[in-house]
């Protein structure tokens, strides 16, 4: 079995365990933020529920139907989703202010992948969101508006997704030279996948938001329809040439994205209520976009399986170690 040889990598210099404090306060202040968009959103499910005898609601989205809008009661359960992964990985953040490490250094500072200027972009991103939820507590839906706050939202979190994978991959010789091989998971389990769900339902939504500004500025509804369309698909395409060209170590570890991109668009085909038109869009776009997805969401867990089998998952450094795989040897 290979190992990675990690004995002779420099380390760090010995920080005697002093605390970053700018690090705190970000950690801090994005929670904040979080508490406060979770408080919004369950109180506006909760309005439009009690009005409409619904169960749950997309703040304004739902009141502009379009071929690319899925049911609100899905959108609602994916940001849910969302938030019970924030704060898993929140919590799992806090937990590491308290631990220490060989190094000199408290576990959130050093090796953690989620360092202090992924917490900024999170505060970032959940700032550049609240207002939308404010905006849908009122029914107030400016077109502009919104397509700004969605694409500056998912641009942080993207942000965010591209700083752990670096600090993870940057860092992975001292995660198995300690032995953190559970953290390894973790980061991957919370971080990497949280933030890929989150950046789906962003993006869809930021999708959502530039049909509905074509349609509701005068545009015919299909042309509006397979333009939004056109840029979900281009999107994905992007998402799997960067995953598979630049992201392609962590490629195996990293599907929940797919998953809500197939929950949306299976809700879209059969689900939802919501089509206008019999566009392009509808008709045969968005069901070869699902069909797509499924194939590649099968494709994948049968390479991860076989990996597994085979012992050849890859870890983000060149060096394979098969942690949590096959008994690890002690450096």
């Amino acid at each position: 079995m290979e190992v990675a040889v990690v004995e002779n990598e420099p380390r760090l210099p010995i920080n005697t365990y002093e605390h970053d404090w700018i690090h705190i306060i970000y950690m801090i202040t994005s929670t904040i933020c979080f508490v406060i968009a979770v408080y919004q959103r369950i109180s506006i499910d909760f309005f439009y529920a009690s009005y409409t005898n619904t169960y749950v609601h997309v703040p304004s989205l739902n009141q502009y139907p379009t071929d690319l809008t899925a049911s609100s009661t899905s959108i609602s359960c994916i940001w849910y989703l969302v938030f019970i992964w924030q704060t898993m990985w929140i919590i799992y953040s806090f937990i590491c202010i308290f631990r220490r490490t060989s190094f000199g250094y408290y576990f959130y500072q050093y090796p953690c992948a989620m360092n202090r200027w992924c917490f900024f972009y999170t505060a970032s991103a959940l700032l550049l969101y609240i207002p939308q939820l404010a905006a849908g507590a009122n029914n107030t839906y400016d077109v502009s508006i919104s397509i700004f706050r969605y694409i500056g939202t998912l641009i942080n979190v993207f942000i965010v997704v591209v700083i752990v994978h670096n600090a993870l991959q940057d860092n992975m010789r001292d995660y198995f030279r300690d032995k953190y091989f559970l953290d390894v998971w973790l980061t991957r389990l919370l971080y990497q996948n949280g933030l890929a769900i989150w950046a789906s339902i962003l993006f869809y939504e930021s999708c959502l938001s530039i049909t509905i500004g074509l349609i509701y500025s005068n545009n015919d509804y299909s042309t509006a329809s397979n333009i939004g369309g056109f840029i979900l698909l281009i999107g994905l395409i992007m998402i799997f040439f960067f995953e598979n060209c630049g992201f392609n170590n962590s490629i195996a570890f990293i599907l929940s994205h797919w998953f809500i991109f197939l929950w949306l668009l299976i809700d879209i085909n059969f689900l939802s209520n919501n089509k206008l038109s019999e566009s392009f869009c509808a008709i045969i776009l968005l069901p070869t976009i699902e069909f797509l997805i499924f194939i590649y969401i099968v494709v994948r867990l049968l390479l991860l399986y076989l990996f597994f089998n085979w012992k050849i998952l890859p870890t983000f450094h060149s060096g394979r170690v098969y942690s949590l795989v096959v008994p690890p040897i002690a450096f």
